[in-house]
């Protein structure tokens, strides 16, 4: 900081160098009283996580931010706030100012703060909250007979037990289930392949129902023709054109039911090995299983069965879990699931029963996510763990679903509350035979039981702050050793959850993950140097759950694929816009028609942009230029023109269709214009394919909202922007945040509504990326969905790379008005007429666009040089309103 910067009292005026007046959120008066929630604080590797245990909620910042959320107590006014920080942090007030209130706009913005303080309503218990409306998943114990005889197994299966149920009564309880609204099938056992109508019995849920369908099995039977008819029902997302006429979009299908169902549907297929060798594996499966497996596993992969790898962690492979990951990924599995043993079953008699503790397993289990990152596996199981921590803010992880949204069908007929729990007779909900699904499901003793059950009635959880995060763990981890000790059922179900330390370990791993991957969107070689919010709970969530209150997973199986649904939804959507042009996308936006004489009309009948990025550009013939999501190639042909022979452009785009469409037209545009200096690369907008400081400007042209990360991707254009250079984006916003029932619609997100950010959230992203300068062009009303409006902007920023620290070198900068005075993004006030020493850094960053012609730098405090605007400013392509 520069010795000889000003202070001022009070409320300080972000002047017209940043142009920001036209699109400040509402502003924070000095006596504005904000409120922070009671937190508990979490130190992590990378920071700091400041938790609400009531919301639940968290923010990630760094001590600096922790103070002032402390400071937040709804009874001191913003100004004294800053005052206290100033006095604090050593700060002139202007400084402290820029910091608390970029922060407090940051907690705001991200619901951590209030302005009202209210306190929250009590929470009464999950069965206060959710009903018994919809079954979501069904699973169906086959049969209990196996062709293998596992030291683990939770229900006890081997060669010598029953085939399972008769054909006609398991159709019966799936055809009941899709009544109920089930989304998701299981069939397990035994081994499910073992059954001879098995495959029939699949496809009467996946194709006759459109349902997913998991299969557990030991891989060992696949024979035949049973390969080809499973590989037939792998799930495969329809496009748009599957749904015709569909409000829901890409990702929907019909099932028999005429219910919309997601496009996951399909089968997904896992296959348990407890070991990376025979010696391993073999002692806990039987002799001979471990290359009977891993050929299984092989025939699946090649079949493109996708398999998940599923391993029990038990003391005998504890030390394995790397090796596990390594043979996954040898033999071409992209996902393992490790399973927390139950003590429960054949284990507690066998050789197996001295189980690994919860440290234990979190040791092993961080040991072989050190692998699994390196080799490019997802272990799903902290996957799910990362959905929970970061989901929707507000939203209650509250125990498992058994009982509430998940049942299973046990060989005996009955009805039990999970897979895991099937044949105990005290758990049996009802049978079958006698009632049907939805009267067992809605009236039995045992489910009612579950449903009483909640995370606030564990003892160890009730004072816990992870505990709507973690959700209380596993029911059933909880409830056998509860049980042993002779606890009622009602009180089991409450019982402590042995892995509560492997929970919390999880816990602060991920806390740790997301921190660091919101700390890498910061830009710390722009000068930045503020507390901020890093990262805020749901920020990245696609589709928020508009509830109080969710029921975790079972620990059984592996969790729902993590899919990348707005990417898919995207890619599908205009990939058939590609094809046939869709007229309905289009913003009320048209190229200028001097731009288009040398484009194809196959090009121009495909742009779905909103807004003129490039002409806003204003280029310089020689200068290059990124457009992402380039589409079929209107703005990188219009661009080619401008930069001229001796220019560059690039196309960036992740369709098929899109690229194929533009490549094609390449040729005619490159005759036309005598040159070619186009190139299209397929690629995302999170991993743009070119190498750092590639560009003098980047474009995007409505495509930056339909990014699940959107800092990522700005994060990307900083990269590979050269210093001193800009970007120029056209792009929706919203006029406040998109309501979750939106954000779940595939429909909208492909018409860029979903992903649509605020214009505060948007802008504050960009800063926080480390542009300077940024302001709004141009701002157009486009269309209002659900009360929400949604506006078209033009947003420009500056790339400014620090690269000599503070040196003070007796430069100084003179502001030349009109405004009184201005702070700069760094906290630099700089009242009008008044010189003001700057580092080397300022001084060339005021030198630059959009700041030269605002600022003069001169010599010496009493202005030695030529006291005048700066003027280094050429070939910057500024317009008028630059300054």
């Amino acid at each position: 900081m520069s010795p000889n910067s000003r202070s001022m009292a009070g409320s300080v005026q972000v002047g017209a160098a940043s142009n920001r007046s036209i699109c400040m959120p509402r502003p924070i008066e000095d006596q504005t009283l904000l409120c922070a929630p009671a937190f508990a604080v979490h130190y992590v590797a990378e920071g700091v996580v400041a938790l609400d245990p009531a919301g639940p909620h968290w923010i990630g910042t760094d001590e600096r931010g922790l103070r002032l959320l402390g400071r937040f107590d709804g009874r001191t006014p913003f100004a004294q706030v800053v005052r206290d920080y100033a006095t604090e942090s050593g700060l002139d007030v202007a400084r402290a100012w820029l910091h608390v209130e970029t922060f407090a706009h940051d907690a705001l913005r991200h619901r951590f703060l209030s302005t009202d303080g209210a306190a929250p309503a009590p929470y009464l218990g999950r069965s206060a909250y959710l009903e018994t409306e919809r079954l979501q998943e069904l699973w169906i114990q086959v049969n209990d007979f196996c062709n293998l005889s596992c030291g683990h197994c939770l229900v006890s299966s081997g060669p010598e037990r029953q085939q399972g149920l008769p054909t006609e009564r398991i159709t019966d309880a799936i055809d009941q289930a899709i009544a109920l609204g089930v989304e998701r099938l299981f069939f397990t056992g035994g081994e499910p392949l073992a059954r001879p109508d098995i495959l029939d019995l699949a496809e009467r849920v996946v194709t006759t129902h459109h349902r997913e369908l998991v299969i557990l099995t030991n891989g060992t039977l696949f024979k035949g023709d049973r390969l080809e008819r499973l590989s037939r029902l792998v799930a495969t997302p329809p496009g748009p054109s599957d749904v015709e006429g569909s409000t829901l979009g890409p990702a929907a299908a019909q099932g028999s039911d005429g219910a919309a169902t997601e496009g996951r549907a399909g089968l997904r297929i896992q296959i348990s090995l407890d070991g990376p060798t025979a010696e391993i594996n073999d002692p806990i499966r039987g002799a001979g299983t471990f290359e009977r497996i891993v050929d299984g596993l092989d025939l699946a992969v090649e079949a493109g069965l996708r398999p998940t790898l599923t391993s029990t962690i038990l003391r005998d492979n504890l030390g394995s879990l790397n090796a596990i990951v390594q043979l996954a990924a040898a033999h071409g599995v992209r996902n393992v699931h490790l399973l927390w043993p139950h003590r429960r079953g054949r284990v507690l008699d066998g050789a197996l029963a001295d189980l690994p503790t919860a440290e234990e397993i979190l040791a092993a289990v961080r040991r072989a996510r050190v692998v699994a990152t390196e080799l490019g596996v997802s272990i799903d199981n902290l996957e799910e763990f990362r959905l929970r921590l970061d989901g929707a803010p507000g939203v209650k992880n509250d125990l498992a679903g058994a009982g509430w949204s998940s049942l299973c069908l046990y060989t005996d007929g009955c009805v039990y509350p999970s897979a895991s729990m099937a044949g105990v007779p005290e758990l049996r909900c009802g049978d079958l035979g006698e009632q049907n699904l939805e009267t067992i499901w809605k009236t039995s003793a045992v489910c009612r039981d579950l449903r009483d059950a909640t995370v606030v009635r564990k003892p160890l959880c009730r004072s816990c702050s992870l505990r709507f995060l973690c959700g209380g763990g596993d029911v059933e981890h909880g409830y056998w050793p509860a049980a042993a000790e002779g606890q009622s059922r009602r009180s089991a179900f409450v019982g402590h959850d042995p892995y509560c330390e492997l929970y919390k370990g999880l816990a602060e791993d991920t806390f740790a993950d997301l921190l660091r991957e919101g700390r890498a969107t910061v830009q710390p070689r722009s000068g930045y140097d503020r507390p901020v919010v890093v990262r805020a709970m749901g920020e990245h969530t696609l589709h928020d759950e508009d509830a109080i209150v969710r029921t975790t997973h079972s620990a059984c199986v592996l969790s729902e694929e993590v899919l990348d649904k707005s990417r898919l939804t995207v890619r599908e959507f205009y990939g058939e816009a590609a094809e046939q042009p869709h007229a309905e996308l289009c913003c009320p936006v048209q190229p200028d028609a001097a731009d288009l004489e040398h484009i194809p009309k196959a090009v121009v009948e495909r742009f779905y942009g909103c807004g003129s990025p490039v002409r806003a550009a204003s280029l310089v013939a020689g200068e290059s230029m990124v457009d992402l999501g380039s589409g079929a190639g209107i703005d990188c042909f219009i661009a080619a023109k401008q930069v001229g022979s001796e220019g560059r452009v690039y196309g960036i785009d992740m369709t098929d269709q899109m690229l194929s469409v533009a490549r094609e037209c390449q040729p005619q545009v490159a005759e036309a214009l005598g040159y070619d200096a186009v190139e299209f690369r397929k690629g995302y907008l999170e991993e743009i394919p070119l190498e750092d400081a590639t560009a003098d400007v980047v474009t995007s042209n409505c495509v930056i909202n339909l990014s699940p990360d959107k800092p990522r991707v700005f994060r990307e254009i900083w990269r590979v922007l050269k210093d001193y250079g800009r970007l120029v984006v056209a792009d929706i916003v919203s006029d406040h945040e998109v309501p979750p029932k939106m954000r779940a619609d595939g429909r909208l997100w492909g018409e860029c509504i979903s992903g649509a950010l605020t214009e505060e959230a948007f802008l504050a992203g960009l800063e926080k990326a480390g542009f300077y300068g940024v302001s709004v062009l141009t701002k157009s009303f486009w269309r209002e969905v659900e009360g929400c409006k949604f506006y078209s902007v033009t947003v420009r920023g500056y790339k400014f790379e620090k690269t000599a620290g503070c040196r003070f070198v007796g430069q100084y900068a003179v502001y030349l008005g009109p405004q009184k005075a201005v702070v700069d993004e760094e906290g630099h006030l700089f009242p009008r007429g008044e010189a003001v020493e700057v580092c080397t850094d300022t001084a060339a960053k005021l030198s630059h666009a959009p700041y030269a012609g605002s600022f003069a730098i001169v010599d010496g405090p009493t202005g030695s040089g030529d006291v005048t605007a700066s003027d280094d400013d050429a070939g910057c392509g500024c317009g008028p309103e630059c300054c």
